[in-house]
């Protein structure tokens, strides 16, 4: 594959179709002064898999899962260190948008979208391997420590309030 260098863009403008056509980019970092690039652009890649042992920055096609099961396209930004690979979901596509992995609208937008109440993303999975692996990693969405918080002071609250209704 050819990749045009006119062909970076800015992170907010990428779409869906970008990600078709080339599923991993790089950040432009070293060019933010070419061209009237910003420090937010990336540029597409030829890579089929991930290379390990050298520090690079790459942001990558991926898909979310619903917690109704529910696929979307999404991206995800793997950090490759010499030794540790970190990999932190960006946002999802849904339709000309992209929404925060962990946003509040996310839910919100979703919840709209496949009509259930407090849909989220469950889980991820990258489009391309690392190096040496034959299957793409994958991972899970864990709920904000607020949100589990809350999620237990209701189940609390709900139960104590069902005993006062309850009792005579």
């Amino acid at each position: 594959m050819t990749i045009d260098p006119d062909s970076r863009r800015s992170i907010r403008k990428i779409a869906r179709e970008d990600f078709v056509a080339c599923p991993v980019w790089e950040w432009a970092l070293n060019e933010e002064h070419s061209d009237g690039h910003g420090e937010s652009f990336v540029r597409p890649t030829a890579l089929a898999s991930l290379p390990l042992g050298v520090v690079r920055h790459y942001i990558v096609s991926a898909t979310a899962t619903l917690s109704d099961g529910s696929v979307l396209p999404a991206c995800a930004e793997v950090s490759v260190r010499v030794k540790k690979v970190l990999i932190e979901p960006m946002f999802i596509f849904l339709q000309d948008r992209h929404l925060d992995f962990g946003g509040t609208e996310t839910r919100t937008v979703l919840s709209h979208y496949i009509k259930q109440a407090d849909a989220r993303p469950v889980s991820w999975e990258l489009a391309v391997p690392l190096d040496g692996e034959t299957a793409p990693p994958k991972g899970t969405v864990r709920r904000s420590l607020a949100e589990r918080l809350a999620q237990v002071w209701k189940r609390v609250s709900g139960g104590a309030q069902r005993k006062t209704i309850l009792a005579p």
